[in-house]
């Protein structure tokens, strides 16, 4: 699944995973596991997430691989915003093929920019002491009481200001839109609106897969 920052890949993955057993690497949030938990790999790559950058191929791949790995080979696997540029397409062609898988679909979620800014920037972590961190947005006054009442801080991701925002979507369309060039003609390509509720996202994904 590919799709812009903001676009909801990573919500649509969850949801679909809990409706079709599939299981899910969502690459963005296993990134900010690392940083969370300071690794060395986390130490590495927090400076260029920072900045709206991504993390070196060489380094997704390998991540990738292990990732895939622990996967049963007859679960369906949805893969949340990787490949992200051509050379990632290519190195994961090799992945599955070592590993007996391949791409059966690409799905694509569409957003505008001035749509994607607001989601972004006004986004926010809810950290609570239980560990238990859920995402709201400011314009959600009501479960934004409710983190603050259940003792949760609000923290906004250094990668969601809006200069950084702005940053992450010229590298996508860079990086990232060439890819679906890459998989056009090999896979099917299906493009789906995200401007809408996420149940009504996963009903259209659910009927093309």
């Amino acid at each position: 699944m590919i799709g812009p920052p903001g676009a909801g890949k990573t919500t649509i993955a969850g949801q679909l995973a809990q409706v079709t057993g599939m299981a899910v690497i969502a690459t963005g949030q296993q990134l900010r596991a690392e940083i969370r938990a300071q690794s060395a790999l986390g130490r590495y790559i927090e400076p260029l997430l920072e900045q709206g950058q991504l993390a070196p191929d060489s380094v997704m791949a390998e991540l990738m691989r292990n990732w895939l790995q622990r996967i049963p080979i007859d679960q369906d696997c949805l893969l949340d915003g990787y490949p992200r540029s051509v050379a990632q397409a290519h190195m994961l062609e090799t992945i599955l093929a070592d590993l007996g898988r391949r791409v059966d679909a690409v799905i694509v979620l569409t957003l505008d920019e001035a749509t994607i800014v607001h989601r972004l920037s006004g986004r926010r972590i809810c950290r609570r002491d239980d560990g238990q961190d859920i995402t709201v947005h400011i314009d959600d006054t009501a479960k934004i009481a409710q983190c603050l009442a259940r003792g949760g801080t609000l923290v906004q991701r250094e990668d969601d200001h809006p200069d950084v925002i702005r940053t992450r979507l010229r590298l996508y369309e860079q990086e990232t839109a060439p890819v679906l060039n890459y998989y056009t003609g090999r896979v099917p390509v299906h493009y789906v609106n995200a401007d809408q509720s996420p149940a009504a996202v996963v009903a259209l994904i659910r009927d093309i897969i």
